[in-house]
Parts: structure tokens; C-alpha cells; sequence
């Protein structure tokens, strides 16, 4: 969230796929422009995992989020916190008075 709020009112805080297809069908993008996006996103989430592998494959499990509560405790956990980062950055994304709020 501390990323969406910092550069979301430059970028509109496409970070993922879902942002993207989703500001692409509420019409803050156009459909043309979203395949450019999802490539660089993409590229972009590759080129992190293979970083984190490189750092942090002696230590740990490179970076990998393995659930210690049952898989639906998991999913639902998930799921909250998914729609409280999408509500911050329609937010942030479509409200430039926001991003003044939350640092004044």
C-alpha cells in the first residue's frame, strides 16, 4: 500500500494484471494500451522472483510464501487484503485530494 500511495497518482498504481484489466474496464485506460502493460508487469514480477531467488535462495525458500493456516483460512486472508489494496488504489489511481490526505 505504502508503494500505491507514493507513486499512484504518477503511474495510477498499475502494479499488476488485475489493476490493469480493471482500470481497462471502467475505462481509465484504453484496451489497447493493457497488453503493453501486462508484458511489462509480467517481465517486471520474473525479473523480482529472480532476484529474490539470487538473495535469499541459501537462506530461505527464495522469497516462496508457503500458507501455515489451512487453505481457506488462507484464500479468505487473501482475498480481504486483495480488496483493501484494490480499494487503495481505485482510490489513489482516480482521486488525486487522496494521496494529500493520507500524508497531511
Amino acid at each position: 500500500m505504502i508503494i500505491i500511495c507514493f507513486i499512484g497518482h504518477i503511474s495510477g498504481a498499475h502494479l499488476n494484471p488485475a489493476v490493469t484489466i480493471s482500470f481497462a474496464a471502467l475505462k481509465y485506460i484504453p484496451w489497447k494500451n493493457v497488453p503493453v502493460y501486462i508484458g511489462a508487469q509480467v517481465l517486471a514480477s520474473v525479473s523480482a522472483a529472480f532476484a529474490l531467488k539470487a538473495l535469499f535462495h541459501p537462506y530461505m525458500s527464495g522469497g516462496v510464501t508457503v500458507p501455515s493456516v489451512g487453505y481457506g483460512q488462507a484464500f479468505a486472508i487473501e482475498f480481504i487484503v486483495s480488496f483493501m489494496l484494490m480499494f487503495v488504489v481505485t482510490a489513489v489511481a482516480t482521486r488525486t485530494r487522496v494521496v494529500s490526505i493520507l500524508f497531511y
